[in-house]
């Protein structure tokens, strides 16, 4: 009895074991699949041409790999530290920026209601840049959302942090960085009417047409600089 108990018990273990290694190798293997698909999304961002059909695929990868919770690409995995290189709000968004410019702002609002809730604070800096691109498209869009105009606000003051021209515009991981022995901030309260004009230039042309709109942005830009200081 005593052997048929051990015998039992033995099976059970094994069975543990295996269940427990074909877990890993089934994590594995999604890793893969993951690393993957983000590949594409990565070929596709530097393609000097990107249509339609390249937007609607990127689009289908990026809902995949974040139901999946691959948010960002994982280049190799040493000691249980993840080494990453790229985030997957960032790829996508670049994708759109790049894009035909109505179909890249519809794509990429798609994505930040499709991420709702998200903390993320990539999203707004990427509206920002989008916003640098088709500032008019954008606004459109937006309309008097003023969570939308509050997004862009927030990546205005993280990407222009060190002025108009971010230095560090194709890094993926960025939130208002302060660099030891490089580039002093140059964004405050006082200059952040003025950095935003030299930003958007056309906003000039155009204020009236967006005065409500742009002076949220600004305003809330400046209260957000008020309360770092």
């Amino acid at each position: 009895m005593v052997k048929q108990k051990h015998s039992i018990m033995t099976k059970t273990n094994l069975i543990f074991i295996l269940i427990t290694t074909l877990t890993i190798n089934l994590f594995g293997k999604q890793c893969d699949s993951c690393r993957k698909e983000f590949d594409k999304l990565l070929i596709i961002k530097e393609k000097l041409v990107i249509n339609q059909t390249d937007l609607e695929i990127s689009w289908q990868i990026t809902q995949k790999l974040y139901n999946l919770k691959y948010t960002d690409y994982i280049d190799s995995v040493a000691n249980g530290m993840e080494y990453i290189s790229h985030s997957l709000t960032k790829t996508f968004s670049d994708i759109c920026i790049k894009s035909d410019e109505k179909f890249g702002v519809d794509y990429y609002f798609n994505y930040l209601l499709f991420t709702s809730g998200s903390s993320e604070e990539e999203r707004s800096f990427a509206l920002e840049r989008l916003f640098v691109k088709y500032p008019e498209i954008v606004l459109n869009r937006i309309g008097k959302d003023y969570d939308f105009l509050d997004e862009i606000a927030w990546g205005f003051i993280n990407n222009r942090y060190y002025g108009a021209i971010n230095p560090f515009e194709g890094y993926d991981y960025t939130a208002m960085t302060v660099y030891e022995n490089g580039i002093e901030p140059v964004l405050n309260k006082d200059n952040c009417k003025s950095i935003f004009f030299e930003t958007n230039p056309i906003m000039k042309t155009k204020y009236n047409e967006y005065e409500s709109q742009i002076d949220y942005i600004i305003n809330s830009a400046i209260r957000s600089l008020k309360e770092n200081e």
